[in-house]
This record gives C-alpha cells, structure tokens and sequence, in this order.
C-alpha cells in the first residue's frame, strides 16, 4: 500500500504503472496530475498564473514562502498551521525548492494514468485552491474502481489540518 500526497501521490501513480506487482493500493491524498486548466479540465490555475508564482519564488523564495502557506493550507482561524508550513517551505534549499515547483505545477501527468491497476483511494478536501474538487472527480472517473472521498476540511494538508478525518477515511479504505 502507498499513500501520498499531492505530487507525491502522483510519483506513486507513476511508480505503480511501472511496476504494478508492488503496489495492491494507493492512498491519493490531494493530488493532481495537472496543476493547469486545459480545456474542459479544471486543474486549479491558467498557465499565466502558475508562470508568475513561479516568477515569484524565483525572485523571492522567502516572501513566496510567507504569502504561499496561508494560502495552501487555508484554516485562517489556525494560523499555526500555516506557519508550520512556512518553515517547512524556508527550511528547503531555495535552488531545489524552485526546481520542485517547477517540475510539480508544469507536469502534465493525465496521459500517464491509463492502465493502473492497484485499488485506488482518492482523498479530497471539500475546498482545496490547489487541487479543486474538480481535479478529485476528474481523477475518480479516469481510475477505473477507485473510490472518491470529500472530507469536510480545507487546504491542500489535510494531513495537518483534519487529521482525524484523513486517517478514518483511510482506515475505511484498508478494510
């Protein structure tokens, strides 16, 4: 069983299309196989918008840092969590954290996600600015069996910001 969040649910997406006999289950918690819109499909942002946040953290990882996390998580009245994801972004070298961010909001994974075979989880928020719900159910009607849960949380950590909620959805998906 993988579980993953975010970008890394999709690396585990890709890492069990490669090798399909090491992975039964995928927890997908947040993710997106595309970050932009495409035509009919919702990823969350125009390709200007992803251009200029990463123009932002080029120019300014710190400030991007700042004005990212509050954001990302959502929560406004649990503003700790949003400084606890700030420090986590500003404790990350700012040449692999652009590199990252590059590679994670430009990829286009959609074409990838024919022929999974392991059961999959897909763990959505019920608002998330990130990966929208639209992204969720767009992932729900591509994975043949896969089963969509919208928890009542926000952000894109449900991980930090609703754990009770993440860890019975997963509970209920394993047995």
């Amino acid at each position: 069983m993988f579980v993953g969040h975010s970008v890394s649910a999709m690396v585990g997406v890709l890492a069990s299309k490669s090798a399909p006999e090491l992975f039964s289950d995928l927890v997908l918690v947040a993710p997106s196989p595309c970050y932009i819109d495409d035509g009919d499909y919702v990823g969350g942002f125009k390709r200007e918008e992803i251009h200029e946040l990463l123009d932002f953290l080029d120019s300014n990882p710190m400030g991007w840092s700042q004005t990212m996390a509050p954001v990302i998580m959502a929560n406004p009245d649990r503003p700790e969590l949003a400084e606890e994801l700030a420090n986590s972004f500003c404790r990350t070298d700012p040449g692999i954290a652009k590199a990252f961010a590059r590679t994670t909001f430009l990829t286009d994974s959609r074409g990838d996600l024919d022929g999974i075979e392991a059961r999959c989880l897909i763990l959505q928020c019920r608002e998330d600015v990130i990966a929208p719900r639209a992204v969720g159910e767009y992932l729900h009607r591509t994975l043949p069996g896969s089963e969509l849960v919208v928890i009542d949380a926000e952000g894109h950590c449900p991980n930090l910001s609703a754990p009770d909620a993440t860890v019975a959805a997963i509970e209920a998906f394993i047995r």
